[in-house]
C-alpha cells in the first residue's frame, strides 16, 4: 500500500486552487467535471490533494471540536522562508515555527476553508 490523495471539499475551487499552488507550491495534477461538481487535482511528485466542490448548504468542518481527520502535514527544507512567504501571500499562518521535538521545527497554517496543515523542517 502507498499514499495516493486526499480529498478535500472547497466552497470555492478556484481560490483553493490558487491557494495550493501560490502558497503551497503544487501543481494542477488533473481536473474534471462528475455529477455536476468540479474536482481538482493538485500535487507535486509525492503528494496529491483532490478538490471536491463543496454543495451551496454545506458547512465548515471544525477539526479542534470534531473526531476523525484533524490536519496533514508536509516536510519542507526551509521553514522560515516558507511561513514568511506563506504570509505575504495572504495565508491563515497560525504561528511561528517552533521546536516541539529536538529533530524537527514546526509551524500550522489553514487553507481558504479551514484545513489545518502542519508544516515540518526536520533539523
Amino acid at each position: 500500500m502507498r499514499w495516493y490523495h486526499v480529498g478535500i471539499k472547497v466552497r470555492d475551487v478556484d481560490a483553493s486552487i490558487r491557494f495550493y499552488r501560490e502558497v503551497m507550491g503544487l501543481d494542477i495534477v488533473d481536473s474534471m467535471e462528475f455529477h455536476g461538481k468540479r474536482f481538482v487535482f493538485v500535487g507535486n511528485d509525492t503528494i496529491q490533494i483532490e478538490m471536491e466542490q463543496a454543495k451551496p448548504g454545506d458547512t465548515q468542518a471544525d477539526p479542534v471540536n470534531m473526531t476523525g481527520l484533524n490536519h496533514f502535514s508536509v516536510v519542507v527544507d526551509d521553514i522560515h522562508g516558507f511561513v514568511k512567504d506563506a504570509r505575504s501571500r495572504g495565508a491563515n499562518v497560525l504561528n511561528d515555527p517552533l521546536h516541539p521535538r529536538p529533530d524537527r521545527l514546526t509551524s500550522f497554517m489553514k487553507d481558504p476553508d479551514g484545513v489545518l496543515i502542519q508544516v515540518i523542517q526536520y533539523v
